[in-house]
């Protein structure tokens, strides 16, 4: 699978829900707006428990909300 945003690099990270790859420097990014991060923050999501994606993108969110 290829990256998303990136389609020529090779996926690190899967969104199994979308079926859709992030490559490793979209999910080493700090601009949430474009990077490795949740598509459907809000709503329910079956495979959330073991998603990579999920838990890199609410890190950061974490991370940002204690520095902003």
């Amino acid at each position: 699978m290829h990256c998303r945003i990136h389609p020529v690099r090779e996926a690190l990270a899967v969104c199994q829900k979308h079926e859709t790859g992030f490559c490793r420097e979209c999910c080493e990014c700090l601009n949430i707006d474009h990077c490795c991060e949740c598509m459907d923050p809000k709503l329910y999501c079956k495979f959330r428990s073991q998603c990579v994606i999920w838990e890199m993108s609410r890190d950061r969110r974490k991370k940002d909300a204690r520095d902003g």
